[in-house]
């Protein structure tokens, strides 16, 4: 495994440290030092999701770099997603719905390392002097969905869902503490240019993601590669827009939607795709069925005002608002409409092989990130001969299959041993 990490063969150089030297033995650190340094690096100007959009962007056309990462990905793609295409297990390859989430992978490494002072001989237990980790780069991280700290290396998978199967497309872990603004972004950018490079006719129609994707820059990012991103807002991050829509004497809650003469949400009604806006109407003007047809009617009554602002009309008053006034607050698929709802359920497979790496018992295995990557890799081309065998299975019995399979060794074998 550490030949893999080191990657293609490179002459030695006084002035690289290969991957395997640098994860071996025990590591002197600072981790409030290097959490001070990561921040001092950022540019207050400039989210990180921003530069990093910038850099990915213009980088576009280069390939990825010959080291340990691109091995993996390439092995996914030939070992797995190759012959997932070529068995149907993955079909509608120029209008896929793609999933991403990150997790945390803990380390076979206590997180309280080992002190190089003697300021517990002092009754000191906090000190920011250095300690010895037995890894090079875990960290304590926080875990959204326990609520907990965790002391490990963050990743990030892309997932696909097809037929009720999960399918992995590819992960990335730098190591260490990264959001999912960044990784996300890396790791969709990286498997745009690895099935580039292994010539895959694949087209990513939407991304899909958590709240912890919602930010300005992932829309133009996913803009600039023509995918629509399907993301909700973040409850953190939600505020009051009324300055996009004040020339026009509109006022608009904190997640966008415009708010009527009475101060009603109004009831989000389509999305025009000529125009691409979305139009907002009267929140108490609603379609029903009497006669035997449709027809709008007037709820009067739900209204603070009781009564209708524009009675002659049939929905108004009525707002629209173009997509690219707000593309985050304004998306091609709006936020609340059964489509987005309907995509957001696909999001679920992310988490469900966040679960599937849990149960293959990864954690605390090692205490090496390549080695992790190593193992989380290998777990995603299991599924995809796991999700292959239960599509044949139900072509043929289990035993067919075992027998099938003992005919291509003993052929593969025959062809060796006359070659």
């Amino acid at each position: 495994m550490w030949r893999l990490a080191d990657g293609p063969w490179q002459k030695s150089c006084p002035h690289r440290v290969k991957p395997s030297t640098f994860h071996r033995g025990k590591h002197r650190r600072n981790l409030k030092g290097e959490k001070q340094a990561k921040k001092d690096e950022q540019n207050p100007s400039h989210s990180l999701s921003d530069q990093l959009v910038k850099e990915l962007l213009g980088d576009t056309d280069l390939p990825r770099i010959d080291e340990m990462q691109k091995i993996l990905e390439d092995l996914l793609i030939q070992l797995a997603i190759v012959p997932s295409i070529e068995e149907g297990a993955l079909a509608d390859l120029q209008n896929l719905t793609v999933s991403g989430d990150g997790s945390i992978l803990e380390p076979a490494a206590s997180g309280q390392g080992k002190p190089t002072c003697s300021c517990r001989a002092q009754g000191i237990h906090r000190c920011d002097h250095d300690r010895i980790y037995s890894t090079a780069t875990a960290k304590w991280c926080y875990d959204a969905n326990k609520e907990i700290h965790r002391f490990g290396d963050r990743y990030y998978h892309l997932v696909v869902t097809q037929n009720g199967r999960d399918l992995p497309l590819l992960t990335i872990m730098p190591g260490g503490d990264e959001s999912d603004y960044t990784l996300s972004l890396k790791a969709f950018d990286r498997f745009l240019k690895a099935i580039r490079e292994n010539g895959l006719e694949m087209k990513i129609t939407i991304f899909c993601g958590d709240g912890h994707h919602d930010s300005y820059a992932h829309y133009d990012y996913f803009e600039q590669k023509g995918v629509t991103p399907v993301i909700p807002l973040s409850q953190s991050s939600q505020k009051a827009y009324p300055h996009l829509l004040e020339d026009r004497g509109i006022t608009t809650d904190t997640d966008g939607t415009p708010l009527c003469p009475a101060g009603c949400r109004m009831r989000y009604h389509q999305f025009n795709k000529a125009k691409r806006a979305h139009v907002f109407v009267c929140p108490v003007k609603r379609s029903t069925h009497r006669g035997g047809r449709s027809v709008y009617v007037a709820h009067a009554k739900e209204c603070p005002r009781e009564q209708i602002c524009e009675p002659e009309k049939l929905l108004s008053p009525m707002v629209t608002i173009k997509s690219d006034t707000d593309p985050r607050l304004y998306p091609p698929i709006a936020r609340g409409s059964a489509r987005f709802e309907r995509i957001m359920n696909q999001r679920s497979a992310a988490e469900r092989c966040n679960s599937l790496n849990d149960s293959y018992g990864i954690e605390r295995s090692c205490r090496s990130g390549a080695h992790a990557l190593i193992r989380l890799t290998l777990i995603n081309i299991v599924e995809h001969a796991v999700v292959r065998y239960m599509e044949r299975v139900k072509k043929s019995s289990a035993a067919q299959l075992l027998e099938q399979a003992l005919e291509q060794i003993l052929r593969r074998k025959e062809y060796q041993d006359t070659g």
